[in-house]
C-alpha cells in the first residue's frame, strides 16, 4: 500500500514537513523528552513571527497614534456630538470628518485581528495537513515491516515443518513484535506523541480516530480497517495501556491550559484602544457595548483551548510558542513606549514652565 495523503499536503504542510522536519531529522539533534518534529514546530514558529515581525510592528505603532490622536479628539468629538444631538447620521458624517482631519485610522483595530485569523486557520491548515500525513506514513512504513516479517517468518518456520497454523502463530507474534521495534513516537517532554492531543486521548490513534472524519478525528478515510487493527494492535497495546489494562494519556493538559491562559494575557496586552460614544448611547447600551468588548477579548483565546484539546499537540505547541512570543514582545513594547511617553511628556512640561 502507497502513502495515501503524499499528494493531499497543502503549502503550509509542505513546509512544515517535507523542508523543515526533514532537515531537522537530518541533525540527529532529537532527545529521548525532545523529537525532532516538536523542534521542528519551535523553528516554524519562530520564522513565522519574524516574518510577520513588521506587520506586528506596524500595528502597534498605529494603534499607539491612534489612542494619541483620540485624546486629543475627545473634546472636538463631544462638542460634535452635543451639536448634532440625536442626529446620528449628522454625526456620523462629522465623525468621519473630524478622524481625517487628524489622520486616525479606523481599520488599524480590526485589521490586525483579521490578518491573525486568517494566519491562525492557515496554519492551523498546515499542521492538520502535517499530522494526517505522518500518520499515514507510519501505518504505511509499519504494514511494511509487519508484511515482510510476517512472510519470511512463515515461510521459515514451513521450511522448519511447522505447521501452517504453527506457522502462522509464529509468523504473527513475529510481526507484531518487529512491528513494536520499528515504531518509534515523535515525543514532547511528557507528551507521549505530539501528533495527537495534549489531552485524555490515547497516544496511538486507533482505527476509529485514524478513519474518523469531525472534531479531533484524522479523517484518512481511505484505508483497509481491519489491515490497520492488524498493524496497529500490538503498539496500541504497548502505548495506549497501562500494565493494569487501565486506558493511558497522551498528555495531561498543561500545554492546553498554558496556551489558554497566554492567549488571554495577550489579548488584553493587544487590546485596541476603545471608541468615542456615540450620541444618544444611554447607560444599558454603553454597559452592553463594554460587555461584548469584553466578551471579544475572550473569543481567541477560548478557540485555542478548544483547538487544543482535539488537535494535535503540536498545534497546541505551536499556538504557546506564539502567543509566548507575543506577549514577550508586547511587555517590551508597552515599556519601551511607556518611557517615550513619560519623556515627551517631561520635556513639554518643561517648555510650560519656560514660557
Amino acid at each position: 500500500m502507497g502513502i495515501m495523503l503524499a499528494t493531499e499536503l497543502n503549502l503550509v504542510g509542505k513546509l512544515i514537513y517535507n523542508y523543515l522536519f526533514k532537515w531537522i531529522t537530518t541533525w540527529g539533534s532529537e532527545t529521548e523528552l525532545l523529537g525532532a518534529f516538536a523542534i521542528t514546530v519551535i523553528f516554524f514558529t519562530l520564522f513565522l513571527k519574524i516574518v510577520t515581525l513588521p506587520l506586528d510592528i506596524w500595528q502597534k505603532s498605529v494603534t499607539r497614534s491612534n489612542t494619541k490622536k483620540m485624546a486629543i479628539m475627545q473634546p472636538e468629538l463631544e462638542k460634535v456630538q452635543r451639536q448634532c444631538g440625536d442626529n446620528k447620521q449628522l454625526y456620523a458624517q462629522k465623525q468621519r470628518d473630524t478622524y481625517k482631519k487628524y489622520g486616525y485610522k479606523t481599520l488599524a483595530a480590526c485589521l490586525p485581528s483579521l490578518v491573525t485569523m486568517v494566519i491562525f486557520f492557515v496554519v492551523f491548515s498546515g499542521f492538520n495537513s502535517s499530522v494526517r500525513y505522518h500518520n499515514s506514513v507510519v501505518f504505511d512504513e509499519l504494514q511494511v515491516v509487519y508484511d515482510t516479517t510476517y512472510e519470511d517468518t512463515y515461510a521459515d518456520e514451513i521450511l522448519g515443518g511447522k505447521t501452517p497454523t504453527e506457522a502462522m502463530n509464529v509468523a504473527i507474534t513475529s510481526a507484531e513484535t518487529a512491528v513494536v521495534g520499528s515504531y518509534k513516537p515523535e515525543k514532547f517532554l511528557y507528551i507521549t506523541n505530539i501528533f495527537m492531543p495534549d489531552s485524555w486521548k490515547n497516544p496511538i490513534p486507533d482505527v476509529n480516530t485514524y478513519a474518523g472524519t469531525g472534531m479531533g478525528k484524522l479523517g484518512i478515510t481511505d484505508v483497509d480497517r481491519v489491515k490497520y487493527e492488524q498493524v496497529m494492535k500490538p503498539i496500541i497495546q504497548e502505548y495506549n495501556l497501562t500494565d493494569t489494562g487501565k486506558s493511558r494519556w497522551n498528555g495531561y493538559l498543561i500545554l492546553p491550559v498554558l496556551t489558554l491562559l497566554l492567549g488571554i494575557a495577550s489579548s488584553k496586552l493587544l487590546k485596541p484602544p476603545e471608541q468615542p460614544k456615540m450620541p444618544g448611547q444611554s447607560e444599558d447600551q454603553i454597559k452592553a457595548q463594554e460587555k461584548t468588548n469584553k466578551m471579544m477579548t475572550f473569543i481567541m483565546p477560548l478557540m485555542m483551548g478548544v483547538f487544543s484539546l482535539f488537535y494535535s499537540a503540536a498545534f497546541t505547541l505551536y499556538m504557546f510558542v506564539n502567543s509566548f512570543i507575543s506577549t514577550a514582545f508586547a511587555l517590551i513594547y508597552n515599556i519601551i513606549t511607556k518611557k517615550i511617553d513619560e519623556k515627551e511628556k517631561d520635556k513639554i512640561m518643561s517648555i510650560t514652565v519656560k514660557k
